[in-house]
């Protein structure tokens, strides 16, 4: 737990039973690309965010947080001295193309996930999980410390509207229709969160965005929110799905 107040984020190894939860992804979405005779690197990224949609329920459909919870119970019980948390109802598929292939695309800009919810969504956390060509050179770049940075002496905001639609198939897998250009005060150290063989936790008020992938394949991880359930003061309504947000476990 110092470890994660300290930096803002923390690195579990992979165990072997959320290794067979990512080889059965893996799989499913092998066998979709086959099927539909896809190419992720080369495709169109209207037509990619369409098929990452399709996959991202499937995904949904056979590997559930709560079943990546279950996997990793150990952890969790015994990082957090819990054992009732509100974790977000379903998985977010990222599919990053090569930034050569699709040289128009924008990550995720800088932003905490407190930008996004209610007051109490200070206590979130992120979980985000590797499954298919994830290395340094793609991975989530954040700001170093972040996560103790305070609005109006560290940064301020300016809310800006995007090129993605309300309700659209991009705001679906998880990209904003609105979001915040931070403005810092300071310089500050931009770094690349990343370690082989771990899915990593990390503060939802730790600042983190998207970034180029500057590699030859693309880049596909699953992510999604939570929180311990104690510190949840009600469960918001998901603005695309119309859907509880969290879905309250026991492990």
């Amino acid at each position: 737990m110092q470890t994660l107040k300290k930096n803002g984020f923390i690195f579990f190894k992979i165990n072997k039973d959320t290794k067979l939860l990512i080889n059965k992804i893996n799989k499913l979405i092998g066998n979709y690309k086959k099927e539909n005779q896809i190419n992720f690197e080369k495709i169109e990224s209207d037509k990619l965010s369409r098929h990452t949609l399709l996959l991202q329920n499937k995904i949904n459909r056979i590997v559930s947080p709560k079943k990546f919870f279950e996997t990793n119970k150990k952890n969790f019980k015994e990082f957090f001295k819990e054992e009732k948390f509100s974790i977000q109802s379903y998985f977010y598929l990222r599919i990053t193309q090569p930034h050569k292939n699709n040289p128009k695309y924008k990550p995720i800009d800088f932003h905490r996930e407190t930008f996004q919810g209610p007051t109490f969504y200070k206590y979130i956390m992120n979980i985000w999980i590797p499954i298919k060509n994830c290395e340094k050179n793609n991975s989530i770049r954040f700001i170093k410390n972040s996560h103790l940075f305070k609005k109006f002496i560290d940064f301020n905001f300016k809310i800006r509207k995007t090129n993605v639609r309300k309700g659209s198939v991009e705001n679906k897998i998880g990209l904003l229709y609105k979001d915040r250009k931070i403005l810092f005060r300071n310089k500050v150290q931009i770094s690349r969160l990343f370690k082989k063989d771990n899915f990593i936790l990390f503060y939802g008020d730790l600042i983190h965005g998207g970034a180029k992938n500057i590699t030859n394949r693309s880049r596909i991880s699953i992510d999604l929110r939570f929180m311990i359930k104690k510190n949840m003061k009600f469960n918001p309504i998901q603005g695309v799905t119309k859907k509880k947000y969290f879905k309250i476990i026991k492990l």
